[in-house]
């Protein structure tokens, strides 16, 4: 007994990534454009934020420091992942707006790993400070 395969959209094939652009939302007053993408994956695992930025910035034809993933919602089962982005004029006006959580998330892993240390060690330096 073989399970049915989902119809697939035009030009999705299996073991191939294949990103389209849904929606690009323009906020003249941050200075960035709110972007929402699909990502089509059959026979992969969902693709990392790394690709994901690397892809939205191939699109835009920007810099990928200039985009960040916000959300990356993929449903069990569909091969079918959206992603809110958002993708920034100035890199430094990105660095000012979101937020740490967003930023680390966006890192590569090591360089985030050794932040979130960072801010452990200290935390618990103010705690010990705190009790004496």
């Amino acid at each position: 007994m073989s399970i049915p395969m989902p119809k697939l959209p035009e030009g999705v094939e299996a073991g191939k990534l294949v990103f389209k652009l849904l929606n690009i939302r323009e906020n003249k007053v941050i200075g960035r454009k709110e972007v929402t993408a699909e990502a089509w994956h059959v026979g992969l695992p969902t693709p990392s934020r790394a690709q994901l930025r690397e892809e939205i910035a191939k699109a835009m034809g920007v810099d990928v420091g200039q985009v960040y993933i916000i959300r990356v919602i993929t449903e069990y089962g569909r091969h079918r992942s959206v992603i809110e982005a958002h993708v920034y004029d100035d890199p430094s006006t990105g660095e000012r707006v979101e937020p740490l959580y967003v930023k680390l998330r966006n890192m590569p892993k090591e360089e985030a790993k050794k932040i979130r240390e960072e801010m452990r060690k200290r935390k618990s330096e103010k705690k010990a400070a705190a009790k004496k």
